[in-house]
């Protein structure tokens, strides 16, 4: 069982990870709970192996792009009184995740190869340790005596 919590956070790293842009891992985050609570967090995973393609907006539709970036776009777009359409590809679990109003409290069942995905994503965030690194302050130093 995870929380809402621990899944928005590790969805924000994992996208982070996988090269997306900090306002779009974080409303991917914010949506995460929605798409555990309908089992759908392996989606997840699946559009993060996608490339970052900026989406265009053409003759009033949002076209192409990144899933996610498309979805915002486009929801960017009607919040500020535009009048356009969603021509990209997305799930149709995403779209509603992205788009919903409300916050999704758990806990929530994640399959375990759905979470190590998403920790590989996250992981590559994280520096690689060295003794310069730990020189410099990182850690417990070279010496951990405690």
């Amino acid at each position: 069982m995870r929380s809402a919590n621990e899944i928005s956070g590790m969805v924000l790293k994992a996208a982070r990870g996988a090269g997306m842009s900090i306002g779009c891992a974080e409303e991917l985050g914010r949506a995460a709970p929605a798409l555990a609570a309908q089992g759908a967090l392996d989606c997840v995973n699946d559009v993060l192996k996608q490339p970052f393609d900026v989406p265009q907006l053409v003759n009033g539709s949002v076209c192409e792009g990144h899933p996610v970036q498309a979805v915002l776009a486009w929801r960017d777009l009607k919040a500020a009184g535009v009048e356009a359409t969603l021509a990209s590809e997305v799930p149709k679990v995403l779209f509603d995740a992205l788009c919903a109003q409300t916050s999704i409290c758990g806990p929530f069942e994640v399959n375990e190869q759905v979470w190590g995905k998403l920790a590989d994503f996250a992981a590559k965030t994280l520096v690689p340790e060295s003794d310069a690194s730990r020189l410099a302050g990182a850690g417990a130093g070279l010496t951990d005596n405690d």
